[in-house]
């Protein structure tokens, strides 16, 4: 992300790009920032998938900056206002309220609806290392905190 001072005539672009893709797309727009004046910040928000906020001083220099580059999928019409485009990029930390020793059911992903017993967390990364429980050899898979409920909590039986 590049950075500006408070630029009164800026004005925020949100430009459609393949999901999977942010961080490539991001790539291919920084090797050209340098043929295209005008723009200020490029920004991949947390909280949007398939998204990425440009920062500019008209859509004309955006549409330059995104002209056939690969996973661009063009400018959304509605303009993002700074504190719009700010709140983007905000990583919203989540309560984590498991504990090392619950048993958990897993939501999604390639083990959806296999139970496990968690045997750590790491709040930082919001990943939780797990022991599936009927599983024939006990490895340990790191998965996301936003991927599991709690069936059984450790404090439960205390």
């Amino acid at each position: 992300m590049e950075s500006t001072e408070n630029n009164e005539e800026s004005h925020f672009f949100i430009v459609r790009v393949t999901i999977g893709r942010e961080m490539q797309a991001l790539e291919r727009l920084e090797s050209q920032l340098l043929r295209v004046k005008g723009i200020y910040s490029i920004i991949k928000p947390y909280s949007l998938k398939g998204y990425i906020i440009i920062e500019a001083d008209s859509k004309n220099s955006v549409s330059d900056l995104i002209y056939n580059i690969k996973h661009l999928r063009g400018i959304i019409n509605k303009e993002l206002s700074k504190e719009e485009a700010l709140k983007t990029i905000e990583k919203k930390q989540q309560k984590i309220d498991v504990n090392v020793g619950d048993v958990v059911k897993v939501l999604s992903g390639p083990f959806k609806g296999e139970t496990a017993t968690v045997k750590g967390v790491n709040k930082e990364k919001q990943e939780l290392t797990v022991m599936f429980l009927e599983s024939a050899v006990p490895i340990n898979v790191n998965i996301n905190i936003s991927d599991v409920s709690t069936v059984k909590s450790e404090s439960d039986n205390k």
